[in-house]
């Protein structure tokens, strides 16, 4: 029976970066063009906006999606940045990216915001795998 060891705090520390990766993202870099796409003002996204809540359970979102990415590469022996990379990609384009595309389908969403959207979870996952192999 194999163990499956997994850096915990590896994992907390890359879900906690997904944080400043996502205010870059979605601010500077794209803010303009995703509330172009998804059709809203800055008054719109001040509506309603629990910062909290919203923040509070992206981290634990991203911490989890960090956790089974190591849990990923534990089953699988992953040890090499390449073999991370690989799997961490492939884990990307298979659920997150291809996920977003058929959702945006069935919502009308263009392709411009699925980059924008799936390309922050791609950047993630980059992160989260450099994290999570050097610091086994």
């Amino acid at each position: 029976m194999n163990t499956i060891s997994i850096n915990y705090l590896a994992v907390i520390v890359s879900g906690i970066l997904a944080m400043p990766i996502g205010a870059l993202w979605y601010g500077p870099l794209f803010s303009k063009s995703w509330m172009k796409e998804v059709g809203y003002t800055e008054e719109d996204l001040k509506k309603d906006f629990n910062p909290g809540k919203t923040y509070g359970l992206a981290v634990v979102g991203h911490i989890l999606m960090a956790f089974v990415l190591a849990y990923l590469f534990a089953l699988t022996g992953a040890e090499t940045m390449m073999r991370g990379f690989q799997i961490g990609i492939s884990a990307w384009f298979g659920f997150i990216f291809l996920t977003m595309f058929i959702n945006g389908l069935f919502e009308r969403r263009s392709f411009k915001l699925l980059m924008i959207n799936s390309g922050y979870q791609l950047v993630n996952i980059i992160v989260f795998t450099i994290v999570l192999i050097l610091w086994r």
